[in-house]
């Protein structure tokens, strides 16, 4: 299989594990604060990551110099340690939906940093497949703003998360060609690990007692597994194999399937209000990426 076709599933996957991200968290923040479950869940996908090394599953280049680990640094700080943040505390006022719906403003403000960081160049299509996407995103965002309270405070969040995770795109697509996906991966969930425990620790004072409760806790723990192993690992290994083939422009345009994943889990699991706008809203959505897709193809 060529290699430009594997960064697209690992895009396309890479947006299905985001898009149930979401559930996930919102149900592991029923029963602990947003910092202490990013600190379970990084701290599982570091120890996970540590043992592949140690058994040899997994190389990582450890002797980094001080120019790398500052990038190194800079990377992890937009993702995972500020992304994660704000898309936590954001969950505690607006619904996955919701969440999920913001999120998919992604593509536009990586396209905005990828013309002025990285010079990159939007042709007519993709132009086209933005405005298709985002009209679907606005359209879903105001219909389910008139369903339900609108909260301020999960908006402003949500939408510092999407910039964190613009910038982590435009970042790694600079940093995939002088570092291979699972040094990135490595550093990122050391770091998020390191981090979240330090701010679980001092802000939401956890202790011992609480730790061993929420590990008896098999709804937190399966959250938890979920979010390690799949989303904290997976997709930070996906997003920087993706950009490593594909422009930070045309990676992220998947994302735009998230908010359609988000809503459907929602409605299914949570069991969130689906009404006809979530299908005419999905449609569109999706229809951008397909285009952005053939886009690609066609170049």
């Amino acid at each position: 299989m060529e290699k430009k076709t594997l960064a697209y599933l690992a895009a396309v996957f890479n947006a299905v594990f985001i898009g149930l991200t979401f559930l996930f968290t919102k149900q592991s923040l029923a029963f602990a604060a947003p910092f202490t479950t990013l600190a379970f869940r990084f701290v599982l996908s570091f120890i996970v990551m540590s043992l592949l090394l140690k058994l040899k599953f997994i190389n990582v280049k450890l002797d980094l110099n001080r120019s790398q680990l500052k990038d190194l640094l800079v990377l992890s700080t937009f993702q995972p340690v500020l992304f994660f943040s704000f898309q936590a505390l954001g969950l505690l006022y607006i619904s996955s939906s919701e969440a999920g719906l913001i999120n998919a403003l992604i593509p536009v403000s990586v396209g905005i940093f990828g013309m002025f960081f990285l010079g990159e160049k939007l042709t007519p299509k993709q132009l086209g497949s933005f405005f298709i996407s985002i009209a679907g995103i606005v359209f879903l965002f105001l219909m389910n703003g008139d369903a339900g309270d609108f909260n301020s405070s999960g908006v402003v969040f949500t939408l510092l998360s999407v910039v964190s995770t613009s910038l982590y795109i435009i970042t790694g697509r600079k940093l995939s060609k002088s570092f291979d996906p699972m040094t990135l991966t490595f550093g990122m969930m050391a770091n998020g690990a390191f981090v979240f425990l330090l701010l679980a620790l001092g802000l939401e004072h956890l202790t011992l007692q609480d730790t061993l409760s929420l590990l008896y806790n098999s709804e937190f723990i399966f959250g938890i597994l979920y979010l390690g192993l799949f989303t904290s690992v997976g997709t930070s290994f996906l997003t920087i194999y993706s950009l490593g083939e594909l422009e930070a422009s045309r990676s992220a345009v998947f994302m735009n399937l998230c908010p359609v994943i988000a809503v459907v889990a929602g409605v299914f699991v949570l069991h969130e209000e689906f009404g006809y706008y979530h299908l005419i809203g999905s449609f569109l959505i999706i229809s951008g990426v397909l285009i952005a897709s053939f886009s690609e193809k066609n170049n």
